[in-house]
């Protein structure tokens, strides 16, 4: 097990993460069960005080479980690979973290998601006088504390089964997947000139359906078709990264590696990158909870919720297009200054 500072504060952070959102949970338990916005009664306003309390701590989670996993990426992409011997990036780290370390990231953008739309939920909540979307919040934190929990599992998992005698094959595992130079140009038995051409048409039809979700917020259509739109993005956008626009940031050919990306010699770019692919996905959830949200409330609810996914909607827009000038802006700048593209 490493005893780096930096990862002792990941940890430190995810431990009192997880005891705000355990001690959120009690009354969000207690607002499932007795909360009844009708009711007088002293036990009902000892509620509603507790509700406020533990939205503070829900929200203080939510900004520590942000910044611990954020400081993990780092500490994986920039300090564990010059403690694992034959680690250069990220790729090499997840190696010696064995399968706790997938399975680490995979709870915590789970984790992540349903805290963001829990943030998204409660801005409603918090516009409107009578709070009326208390109940919805608290099954979220209810929700969110067992993925917390498992998250926070897996981390300690993950630093007890590193290795740092045994060395890793690391990026070499890239190169190891391909036999041959057209395995090398496909993915999933496609090429990259296909995968290119569908990012292309999905990044369009995606900024209309987002623009469209923005001006028209009322029409749940548009968010029901912004999120089918970016289901099918998310991959193709990976995957065209990964596998065809990244050789514009390596300056090399089929080096298919996400976490390189993050390296200090490619400036960092990793970090704004996945960002703002992972913020595409967030928002987008956002949106078609806060659409589905409005159906069932009052007008005052429905209003105020078109308005929060309307922000989401722009945000989704305002992200792929910081994702694609960052993707394929390096593309563009290769093509202008040699006058020719980077590809296999």
């Amino acid at each position: 097990m490493t005893r780096h500072p930096l990862l002792f504060a990941v940890f430190t952070t995810d431990i009192l993460t997880f005891l705000l959102i355990l001690g959120a949970s009690a009354t969000a338990f207690r607002i499932a069960l007795h909360w009844d916005p009708q009711n007088t009664g002293a036990e009902q306003l000892r509620l509603q005080a507790r509700s406020e309390t533990a939205t503070l701590a829900v929200a203080w989670a939510f900004g520590l479980h942000l910044f611990a996993t954020a400081t993990l990426v780092y500490a994986m992409t920039n300090i564990l690979p010059g403690m694992v011997p034959g680690a250069m990036c990220g790729t090499g780290v997840l190696q010696a973290m064995s399968s706790s370390g997938l399975r680490m990231l995979v709870y915590r953008l789970v984790g992540l998601a349903i805290l963001w739309v829990w943030w998204r939920v409660e801005n409603v909540n918090q516009s409107l006088p009578e709070a009326p979307l208390i109940p919805i919040t608290a099954r979220l934190v209810l929700l969110v504390l067992p993925v917390l929990g498992l998250a926070l599992q897996a981390s300690w998992q993950a630093a007890l089964s590193m290795d740092f005698q045994q060395p890793v094959d690391c990026c070499a595992v890239v190169y190891d997947q391909f036999q041959t130079l057209r395995a090398a140009q496909r993915t999933l038995g496609i090429n990259d000139a296909v995968w290119l051409t569908a990012f292309g048409a999905m990044t369009i039809a995606l900024l209309a359906a987002a623009w469209a979700a923005w001006k028209f917020p009322t029409r749940r259509r548009a968010h029901l078709l912004l999120a089918a739109l970016t289901i099918g993005w998310l991959p193709i956008a990976a995957i065209t990264l990964v596998r065809v626009l990244a050789a514009c940031h390596y300056g090399v050919l089929h080096h298919h590696c996400p976490w390189c990306l993050f390296l200090p010699e490619h400036r960092l770019i990793g970090f704004p990158l996945w960002t703002s692919w992972l913020l595409v996905a967030l928002e987008m959830l956002s949106a078609l909870v806060l659409s589905a949200l409005s159906v069932r409330q009052s007008p005052l609810v429905r209003r105020h919720a078109c308005e929060q996914a309307a922000t989401s909607a722009r945000n989704t827009l305002l992200a792929a297009l910081i994702f694609v000038l960052l993707s394929a802006g390096p593309a563009v700048w290769w093509r202008l200054h040699f006058g020719m593209c980077l590809t296999g």
